[in-house]
């Protein structure tokens, strides 16, 4: 009986402790009174102490964690000493087994040191490298980032770790060349509108008299010759109003027909459809989401989109194999896919091809802007696509790496207007 009413007392004793610490706790958190050593015994401080490093360890650790920038501290071998979880969760690994690693092998998969590598020139210099813009490819896609690197100096001054911070700009970097091109686009579309409209009255006439001439040749007095010259003045006639009526497209919102569309349908029925010369040794892959719900949009204008894309990927596949020897062990690859993404349905076409040159790349958006040779294109696909895509309330961009291009479609489900009127039902 005395023995339980001891354990009783001590047990008591324990648990009035733990809660007046925890409410001494409380009150210093809130700022009530001050929690110091003088509180305490000293074995008891000693404790407090302990405890006290320990929560702001953890407080620390979970800052550190939060944050969604990449940040990792490494060694002079480029050994990573610390990661926090973002870190961790872009290269795929758990958070224990990042640290020991090499960081160019784990983050850019590299046998050795990057070039121009930014933790370098921290070691080297003791300064900071701020702002350092790279690219890395992550699956299928390619990502740009920022990087930035710090010196941890001990008390002699002297750098004896880096802290790597990589922040991902690849979103914040495509919104800006988006408002760039639009920009662009409405400078241009003002410009061309009226040229547009005054081109068409010359051509309607040309075409016309062209058409009666085919009619009645004989009347006319038209030999074959004479004919086959006439119809070549009708098919540039015809080609050069398209090309207006692609102009008033940039400049000019067009009414569209939106229906529910299964858009893999009409996108595998599109891109088996078109055939150039030589595409036929082209590889052709779909990666369709089968679970893919119903699309609203304007199928014309989307199959347009398909179009564009689709031939300048075959063409730039058909422009590598022409670089390259006859022997050369290459096959060309087309890859259409999509898949379900926040709302919108992702459509990406990838090819092998030629790919596209860094100092083009800004500038393929652009009207008239093309890199075929004189005759073989207008110039203005992409420009189009991109107008079409933005009138869905959707994006458009492109990725390269060494060996791929990869064009991305953005589409919401249910277009902007749609969505308006059927809340005002």
């Amino acid at each position: 009986m005395t023995s339980s009413i001891f354990l009783t007392t001590a047990l008591w004793g324990v648990f009035f402790s733990g809660v007046t610490f925890l409410i001494t706790r409380y009150f210093y958190r809130h700022r009530v009174i001050p929690l110091s050593k003088n509180h305490f015994s000293p074995a008891d401080a000693a404790s407090v102490s302990t405890l006290q490093l320990q929560i702001s360890k953890k407080e620390l650790e979970l800052v550190f964690d939060t944050i969604q920038e990449q940040i990792c501290t490494l060694d002079r071998n480029y050994t990573i000493i610390r990661a926090n979880k973002s870190y961790a969760e872009c290269v795929g690994q758990a958070i224990t087994k990042v640290p020991g690693k090499k960081c160019y092998h784990l983050y850019w998969k590299r046998e050795g040191q990057c070039d121009d590598c930014p933790v370098e020139r921290t070691f080297e210099k003791g300064i900071a490298v701020i702002r350092q813009k790279v690219s890395r490819t992550i699956g299928d896609a390619v990502r740009n980032f920022e990087i930035s690197s710090f010196p941890v100096v001990d008390e002699k001054g002297r750098v004896i770790h880096v802290i790597e911070f990589t922040k991902d700009i690849t979103d914040e970097k495509r919104m800006v060349e988006q408002l760039i091109r639009s920009e662009k686009l409405a400078s241009i579309g003002n410009m061309t509108a009226g040229i547009a409209h005054e081109m068409n009255n010359p051509l309607s006439g040309i075409s016309g008299n062209a058409a009666n001439l085919l009619k009645m040749p004989q009347k006319y007095g038209l030999n074959e010759k004479g004919i086959s010259r006439v119809t070549t003045i009708l098919n540039s006639a015809a080609h050069a109003t398209a090309i207006m009526g692609d102009l008033l497209h940039l400049s000019h919102r067009p009414e569209q027909t939106s229906v529910l569309v299964n858009i893999n349908a009409l996108i595998v029925k599109t891109a088996n459809a078109l055939h150039i010369n030589g595409s036929q040794e082209i590889e052709r892959r779909f990666n369709i989401d089968e679970k893919m719900p119903p699309v609203n949009c304007d199928p014309s204008k989307i199959q347009q989109v398909i179009v564009h894309i689709v031939t300048n990927a075959m063409q730039s596949i058909l422009d590598k194999k022409k670089s390259l020897p006859d022997d050369a062990s290459y096959k060309g690859l087309l890859v259409v896919s999509t898949q379900q993404k926040d709302g919108h349905v992702l459509i990406t076409v990838a090819d092998n091809g030629i790919g596209i040159a860094d100092e083009h790349r800004s500038k393929i958006f652009d009207p008239f802007f093309s890199t075929r040779p004189t005759g073989q294109g207008t110039g203005l696909g992409l420009s189009v696509s991109n107008k079409i895509v933005e009138e869905h309330g959707g994006k458009i961009f492109f990725e390269c790496t060494d060996s791929t291009t990869l064009f991305s479609i953005l589409l919401p489900f249910q277009r902007e207007q749609e969505i308006i009127s059927t809340i005002f039902q």
